[in-house]
């Protein structure tokens, strides 16, 4: 549908084509962003949007119209396809149709990006899971956990396997492992209208994906939850938020200069988010992390972290790490296939000490061993 017959049909329904490029034209006139030789393209949006210079402004301007609350699937920026008209996240009515060009939006790319690499063993498999993105999902899932992965940031869920005990019926049915690739996909789709703008809260992301998620999963009958961790880099900044027990460390000449603290209730009882949960994003841990060239971050689910100490994390990367030498020697991906393998032997293995036995014991709790889990890492080298 033309832009132009968008704003018509929901909007202005008496007007025509050249009534409505009134509109626009009065509404962009009022910001210097935009001169006399802009209007051609505007004339371009509304008659031909794929073809226009302004065709990534159509929903700011779209929005600036609609003053609705409604939502739908989010779509990525890859799509040269018209979103539903109810997709979009909408300003009020009375803003200005183009407030948003700040110098946030039309700030310069990133000083700094990442190469990454990403592994995914489920509980009861040994072989990795494919990291490929298939059609429906931008979210990869790996039995219960799900990942995504972008130029600019990272992300892990745990959907919880409690949820296994529970028993399904014709109208509802529980599965915490769609409920975490719902919350990871829409992460992704969430940022990539962050693409170049600095200005973004990887908390905000959460709560997007989160409302996104539990739409899904109202209409489709899903009852499930899910822990989960977003990390956004900005030029030399890494920002950080996680509800329960996903870990995240950075890694500096082989030391850790950061690694975030599992957020639970009681022992193996993890902030979560999910339609019957009373967590929400807002009681999320927020961190930001000062990054430069060279380091690494490790993300991953507790399956990683429930097996490995940080001296093991460290051991492992340091085969592939020679800081004298330039750095790291091979592809991030090969370090996480490295720490993923690791953590399954650990994690199958009843006569090693893991972090897990730890916290039990100090729990006054009996366990020995590994924990049996799903096993999703991330490795991401900052360049």
């Amino acid at each position: 549908m033309k832009f132009s017959k968008l704003l018509q049909k929901n909007f202005y329904p008496s007007f025509g084509s050249r009534e409505i490029t009134s509109i626009v034209k009065r509404q962009l006139t009022s910001n210097p962003f935009f001169t006399a030789s802009t209007f051609p393209h505007i004339d371009a949006l509304i008659a031909h949007p794929t073809k226009s210079t302004l065709f990534p402004l159509r929903y700011t301007i779209y929005r600036s119209f609609h003053s609705s609350k409604k939502t739908l699937n989010p779509q990525s920026s890859r799509h040269n396809k018209y979103q539903s008209v109810s997709s979009i996240k909408h300003l009020p009515s009375s803003h200005s149709v183009l407030s948003f060009l700040d110098k946030s939006f039309s700030s310069p790319q990133n000083s700094l990006s990442l190469i990454h690499g990403a592994s995914g063993i489920a509980k009861h498999s040994n072989n990795f899971v494919s990291t490929v993105n298939d059609k429906q999902y931008f979210s990869v899932c790996c039995g219960e956990d799900s990942f995504f992965r972008r130029h600019d940031s990272l992300g892990v869920a745990d959907g919880v396997g409690s949820w296994r005990n529970v028993d399904s019926d014709e109208f509802l049915i529980a599965n915490s492992a769609l409920y975490s690739r719902k919350l990871m996909h829409y992460a992704y789709t969430e940022l990539e209208k962050y693409n170049n703008v600095k200005d973004v809260n990887p908390t905000k992301i959460m709560q997007a994906s989160y409302e996104q998620s539990i739409r899904d999963c109202t209409l489709e009958g899903v009852v499930g939850s899910s822990t989960a961790l977003i990390a956004v880099l900005r030029d030399d900044e890494l920002r950080i938020t996680n509800i329960g027990d996903c870990g995240i460390c950075v890694i500096r000449h082989n030391n850790i200069i950061f690694r975030n603290e599992e957020q639970q209730h009681s022992f193996n009882y993890p902030f979560q988010l999910g339609i019957y949960s009373y967590d929400k994003p807002k009681d999320s841990q927020e961190f930001t992390i000062k990054i430069q060239k060279g380091d690494l971050i490790v993300i991953g689910s507790d399956g990683i972290f429930d097996n490995l100490f940080e001296d093991d994390i460290l051991e492992e990367i340091a085969q592939f790490n020679n800081p004298q030498k330039g750095g790291l020697r091979v592809d991030p991906q090969v370090i996480s296939d490295s720490l993923a393998w690791r953590a399954k032997a650990v994690s199958e293995d009843v006569n090693n000490v893991s972090p897990f036995q730890s916290r039990a014991m100090q729990e006054g709790l009996y366990y020995q061993g590994g924990k049996e889990d799903d096993i999703s890492v991330l490795v991401a080298s900052v360049i």
